[in-house]
Formats: structure tokens, sequence, C-alpha cells
């Protein structure tokens, strides 16, 4: 679902969520009916069906909860909703999956999860991403 409080002034980074169109083809299709002619453009925006793996036990991704999205599905979703230091919200936070994928993607976020043992994963998981980051800048700086 996609909602907007103006439908005349969102983001939509179409660019940033290209996928390959499975058109069936083993070849470049060219398009001759142009002037000087052309391969046609081989990726599009995702349709209504997405296919990305879960989340399965013993993934480097996987943390402790029934119900975790993957990093890859929240890339997608961010990427297209958002520019980067935009603040993104999720209410639902679980263990904080959205938090961690905006962090790498240069947004800001607020997560919300009345459940303490998810809320506990999920703090750990974004201090492991800042540590990371941390030494990151480190290294950069250090060189």
């Amino acid at each position: 679902m996609f909602c907007v409080k103006d439908k005349a002034n969102y983001t939509f980074n179409a660019a940033d969520v290209l996928v390959e169109a499975k058109t069936g083809a083993q070849r470049k299709l060219i398009d001759y009916r142009k002037a000087i002619p052309t391969v046609y453009n081989s990726q599009k925006v995702p349709g209504n069906v997405w296919e990305l793996p879960r989340v399965r036990f013993k993934m480097p991704e996987y943390k402790e909860h029934p119900t975790q999205k993957p990093v890859a599905l929240l890339e997608r979703i961010i990427k297209a909703s958002s520019n980067i230091g935009d603040i993104i919200l999720d209410p639902f936070a679980g263990t904080f999956t959205t938090s961690f994928v905006a962090k790498q993607l240069g947004r800001k976020s607020i997560g919300i999860e009345i459940e303490e043992v998810y809320t506990k994963i999920g703090v750990n998981r974004l201090e492991i991403a800042n540590e990371y980051e941390n030494y990151a800048v480190r290294s950069l700086v250090w060189r």
C-alpha cells in the first residue's frame, strides 16, 4: 500500500528500484521503429508481485522473530518512498529491520515496539550497525 498526504507532492524514486523485466528473450531486443535502432530497456518498475526470499533460520540476517521481513524488501520500499535524510516511521518495529535498513541507506528512523524481547534484539542490532559504521569511518580516516 502506498499512501500519501498530498497526491501532488510525494516521493517515488522509480529509478532506484528497477528490476530486470522477464521477457523470455535470450537476446537483446532491438527497437527498429526509431530513427537509430536501439536496444529495448530491459528494466522496469516492479509490479504487484515481488520475488524476494523469506528470512529463514541460519540466514545471516535472521533474528528470533516469527514474522521478520527480509532486508531486501525494506531496502526496496525505503529507496522507492524516501530520500537520504528523511525520517522513516515503523510503528510495529519487531527486531528493527526497518531502522537497520534506514540507517544503511542514510535515512533516520523511529521504531515503536511493545514486546521487550524484540526491542532488545533490535537495539542490539542497531548498536552493531553503529559499531560497524564507526569502524568503517575510522578505517577511511586512518588511511
